[in-house]
């Protein structure tokens, strides 16, 4: 017996849903959600286990290097080992970028550099389609990068792999542009929550990265959080609950310590404005101006990191379980040693992740980010413990904490999801008041000066996405009577005019449209020049013929103080381009006409009016 075909598979499937659940509103992104999570939940645990496997066998077994372990990762493994081959230290990264360019540009092109930049891109500009081929791409160069080196995070492939599919559905199953965007999303969150095991923090990543100002898409967040839950339970039965991190029970929030956080975050910003500009100056000033092939681009950006990682192999792929070690405190020995140590692998960090990814490698740029701010914020608390001693400065580990979400919060413009994310890696609300701190003032520090993701819009009017939205909440704005001209011309016919005399009337006319009213001028119907050249092509009957009888009713009418968003509607009802405008309080007294144009020319200026108030506000920040 032959067996259905997948198309077949999945129109039965909606049938049978479709009895159940409202699938013909917005409720089905919701139903098709949880489908999603359900396979990002699979492949973030089959990509989890080849990444392991592989880092296992590279990175352990021929380089020497085993980090040590962190949160439900390892955590309590204490024995770990920095590289004892030199030359596989140099060469394995530059192997690993040479294959990863390779099978990109050859395969998917589009699936070079961090993935999340992809995803906001696909959402804005691409109507959430994701080429087929690029989440496996994507996903194996990121294995390739990763695996051997390479100073990437797991955020950007296993978004685009889970993005991938939920775009793949969406049009399988016929939704419309806007659903298979926010189906993408809650792809990409599925994802994202199941392999840093963070599912409320990963829906409100995708919802909240869109944007570079304090806009959200919020209509993404239900399906986000539907198809994120589901995936981390799908991957969390795979590999049983936890956190990235492990943290001590006594982190609290010190009132006392509140100038510190402040001072932090400046600090942060600054650190910050400097990483992004490193990032995009190293693509654009150095590896996009190198004579080669893209596709080799990366191998030299291997073999720069492997020079770095000589001296500091700490900075080797995702480094989480040095960051466990930071908020430990087991992290360079003596306070003042590992102060120097945290502030050089922050500033490495920033070299090798712009050397891995802005060279052409491929992998996120979360987990560096992370790592940046741990680093930073390591060797901020005890410096601080230090200068000011234990009883001002206890816990100079939790500074690790707010350091991993301040600095992400200020370089992608995530407050919310970097406050949360980071809690729930860390399985602690406890320093959420100082995360807020710190998290809030270096997004407001940094604003729009840079981000991390380019691909980010400011604001909702920026994106084509909602073009349509902002054309009806300008026209609500707007009534009638503010483009209504006083004393244009209407040119009323009565309804007993013949049509020899109506045509004479029409001739001398510079209108278009023509009441036509009774004997006290009231409004009894409308035609226009197209209804007289249909009575005309028709052979008219001459006298016999009134205005009556070419006259349209009942007419479609607006007041002055209908806005033209209901004008519009009028307009586009019977696809005409004048409208009478009548007296509210005596619908058949005609005040005027009101034309398409108008209300065409006032949307543009009021556009435009909102741009320039848009630019004006962004400059000043």
């Amino acid at each position: 017996m032959k067996s259905a075909s997948p198309d077949t598979w999945l129109k039965r499937w909606r049938n049978t849903l479709q009895g159940v659940f409202d699938l013909e509103s917005s409720g089905r992104v919701i139903v098709y959600s949880c489908v999603v999570g359900v396979i990002a939940g699979l492949a973030a645990a089959g990509f989890y286990f080849v990444l392991e496997a592989f880092q296992a066998h590279v990175l352990v077994g021929i380089v020497g290097y085993e980090p040590p372990g962190a949160g439900s990762e390892g955590y309590g493994r204490t024995e770990f080992s920095l590289p004892t081959r030199t030359w596989a230290v140099l060469l394995i990264p530059a192997i690993g970028g040479l294959a990863c360019g390779v099978l990109v540009y050859l395969l998917a092109p589009e699936a070079e550099g961090h993935g999340t930049d992809a995803m906001v891109r696909a959402f804005h500009r691409q109507r959430g389609i994701v080429r087929g081929r690029v989440p496996l791409i994507k996903a194996a160069a990121s294995v390739l990068t990763i695996g051997t080196g390479g100073s990437a995070g797991r955020e950007g492939p296993i978004a685009q792999i889970g993005a991938g599919f939920g775009s793949f559905l969406a049009t399988r199953v016929g939704l419309s542009d806007i659903e298979r965007r926010y189906l993408m999303l809650a792809g990409a969150a599925a994802g994202i929550g199941a392999i840093f095991r963070a599912p409320l923090g990963a829906a409100l990543f995708v919802s909240e990265v869109l944007y570079s100002s304090t806009a959200m898409e919020f209509a993404v967040l239900v399906p986000a959080v539907m198809a994120s839950v589901i995936a981390y339970t799908v991957f969390s039965t795979i590999y049983g609950p936890g956190f990235a991190f492990h943290t001590p029970d006594d982190f609290f929030f010190h009132p006392a310590e509140l100038p510190l956080y402040v001072v932090f975050a400046v600090l942060c910003s600054l650190v910050g404005f400097a990483y992004v500009r490193v990032f995009y100056a190293t693509r654009d000033r150095i590896a996009k101006k190198i004579p080669i092939p893209n596709m080799f681009k990366p191998a030299l950006g291997g073999l720069a990191l492997g020079c770095l990682a000589l001296f500091l192999p700490q900075v080797m792929a995702g480094g989480y379980g040095w960051v466990q070690q930071a908020i430990d405190g087991q992290l360079g020995g003596e306070p003042w040693s590992a102060i120097r140590l945290m502030l050089m692998l922050a500033a490495a960090k920033i070299l090798a992740t712009s050397l891995t990814i802005s060279s052409g490698g491929s992998g996120g740029v979360f987990a560096p980010s992370l790592f940046i701010g741990a680093m930073l914020g390591g060797a901020f608390g005890l410096l601080c413990q230090e200068l000011f001693g234990a009883d001002y400065v206890p816990q100079p580990g939790a500074y690790v904490l707010i350091g991993m979400a301040g600095f992400f919060a200020g370089v992608a413009k995530v407050p919310l999801t970097a406050l949360l994310m980071v809690s729930e890696m860390c399985g602690s609300y406890q320093l959420i008041v100082p995360l807020m701190v710190v998290a809030n003032v270096n997004v407001a520090i940094l604003s729009s000066r840079v981000k991390l993701y380019e691909e980010q819009v400011t604001s909702p009017i920026d994106s084509p996405v909602h073009f349509g939205d902002f054309v009806v909440d300008i026209l609500a704005r707007i009534r009638v009577r503010d483009v209504l001209y006083s004393g244009q011309g209407v040119d009323f016919i009565r309804q007993d005019t013949p049509l020899p005399q109506i045509i004479r009337r029409v001739a001398a006319s510079e209108n278009s449209y023509f009441p036509v009213v009774d004997d006290d001028e009231q409004l009894v119907g409308i035609f226009s020049l197209s209804d007289i050249r249909s009575v005309m092509e028709s052979g008219g009957a001459g006298d016999l013929v009134v205005a009556a009888d070419i006259a349209t009713f009942p007419v479609l009418t607006v007041t002055p103080a209908d806005d033209l968003h209901t004008a519009l509607r009028r307009f586009t009802q019977k696809n005409i381009d004048e409208i009478p405008v009548v007296d509210p309080e005596n619908p058949t007294t005609v005040l005027g006409l009101l034309r398409r144009k108008e209300v065409i020319a006032a949307y543009d200026e009021q556009l435009a009016a909102v741009r320039r108030e848009h630019e004006q506000m962004a400059g000043a920040r």
